[in-house]
């Protein structure tokens, strides 16, 4: 369902407001499609207040719960559900306990919208715009929006069969026209703040075999999806790169976050006998930009100093390397967010890379099975040139869009654009040849959480078919 366009004029000439459009809903199949929101961080912490709405059309007779919307969180007592658990009714969950309200009879095949709002221990529960019914629950806990899922249930049960769309969060109280607004036809609900609005097929993305769902608000970023490392033997290979073998100039720019619990490798290519090029960080939030031109031992990096990160925190680090720079500072340079960071320099930083004849470039490593990273990786750029800072960084605090910037070789947008198949992620290379592969990471490795990008959801167990233009 659409808006008209509305036409208008001024003394500047004929302006127009464009139609907000609703094309696409999602069609779940009863049998294990569900979307996962991850945890809605800004949700949890003990709020008072809460309200969701939810579009939804279901197949057939529901004789048993289907849970449209719910979260995990960390133990019953932390839960929030939506089901419709007959024709007629829809069971809503804040802590242990439940309510049942009575809507009406509700047909198959049909596009229903459901709002409940919630002011302390207070529930509401609206039917297309009708207040349904009231009743007493518990006050939202501090956790109940961890796991937040669409269309299942935390055990992997009672699935929804039939379609969702237009699915929205807040955690505020929605007033009487705000619900009547909502519940009326599918609208623009930028004007309402919502905390996590989720359109669904609208906005959404297909990367086999998981659709890619961002948070409204972020649906024009460069990035929504990074890859998330376990610590343990997760990392990308992208293989030898032609660009960075007896190089006098590269640049590599990558967003990460990390818990800083120990010395880890952001990216690295190592060859014993002839090259060792990485960045790293250790658990005091010191930093080693590394740039070796024969065997690691004679130990030639720049070292910045402890406390130059902070722990669970995106960051952009970008290295630049000069091999005809007068000295150490000019020939290596690393910057943070887009400030050049003091180095302490150990030997003499080199004119130019190694042949590199082994092994390849690991993001996710530090090298050779060890230091494995911990944490998110995002939007790693290669360039075969020193670039200029401002190439990569524009003060926003998120990635911007590099693929015209000169000199660029490789660009891995990491979980934006990866596929996944047969256990192994294919994360394509840009602009480049060189695709990485993944090593020990599975599917749940690509999360909805980028630098100043948050609330992104994924489905699971869904094909490209299951965007479909059924939509109320």
């Amino acid at each position: 369902m659409s808006s008209p366009i509305i036409t208008y004029r001024s003394n500047m000439g004929v302006q127009t407001t464009p139609p907000f459009l609703n094309t696409y809903s999602i069609d779940f199949d009863g049998v294990d499609d569900y979307v996962s929101l991850g945890t809605i961080s800004a949700l949890n912490g003990g709020i008072s207040a809460f309200s969701s709405s939810v579009w939804f059309n279901y197949n057939g007779t529901p004789s048993t719960s289907k849970y449209m919307l719910l979260s995990g969180g960390t133990g019953v007592t932390d839960r929030f559900y939506i089901q419709l658990i007959a024709a007629d009714t829809i069971r809503y969950t804040m802590g242990g306990g439940f309510d049942d309200v009575n809507v009406g009879t509700l047909t198959s095949g049909t596009w229903y919208n459901l709002i409940t709002v919630q002011n302390g221990a207070d529930v509401n529960i609206y039917l297309n715009g009708v207040l349904k019914g009231s009743f007493t629950d518990q006050i939202p806990t501090s956790n109940f929006a961890t796991n937040v899922k669409i269309a299942n249930y935390i055990s992997g049960s009672y699935w929804w069969n039939g379609l969702i769309d237009e699915v929205s969060l807040y955690d505020r109280v929605l007033t009487p026209t705000e619900i009547t607004s909502i519940a009326l036809a599918p609208t623009d609900l930028t004007d309402l703040s919502p905390l996590a609005w989720y359109r669904m097929g609208d906005n959404g993305s297909y990367k086999s075999p998981q659709w890619l769902l961002p948070n409204n608000e972020n649906k024009d970023k460069v990035s929504n999806y990074s890859f998330e490392f376990d610590a343990v033997d997760d990392f990308v290979d992208v293989g030898s790169l032609s660009n960075l073998q007896n190089a006098t100039e590269f640049s590599v720019s990558s967003w990460f976050k990390t818990p800083l619990a120990a010395v880890q490798g952001v990216w690295v290519w190592w060859d014993d006998a002839d090259g060792w090029l990485e960045l790293n960080c250790s658990a005091d939030g010191s930093m080693i930009a590394n740039v070796t031109r024969f065997n690691h031992t004679s130990a030639t990096y720049g070292i910045a100093a402890a406390g130059t990160l902070t722990a669970d925190t995106w960051y952009n680090a970008t290295v630049v390397f000069d091999g005809s720079g007068a000295t150490n500072a000019d020939r290596l340079k690393l910057y943070v967010n887009g400030n050049l960071i003091t180095l302490t320099f150990i030997g003499t930083i080199p004119t130019q890379t190694g042949t590199m004849l082994s092994s390849g470039l690991h993001i996710g490593e530090r090298f050779n099975g060890q230091n494995y990273f911990n944490g998110n990786i995002d939007e790693v750029s290669i360039f075969d040139s020193a670039i200029s800072i401002g190439d990569v960084w524009d003060g926003s605090g998120e990635p911007i869009d590099v693929s015209a910037v000169s000199g660029l070789a490789n660009y891995y947008k990491m979980g934006e654009e990866a596929t996944f198949s047969g256990g192994v992620w294919t994360v394509p290379d840009a602009v480049g040849s060189n695709d990485g592969t993944s090593n020990a990471m599975t599917i749940e490795d690509r999360v909805g959480d980028a630098p100043n990008s948050s609330n992104n959801a994924l489905s699971y167990n869904m094909d490209l078919v299951d965007r479909v233009t059924d939509v109320p």
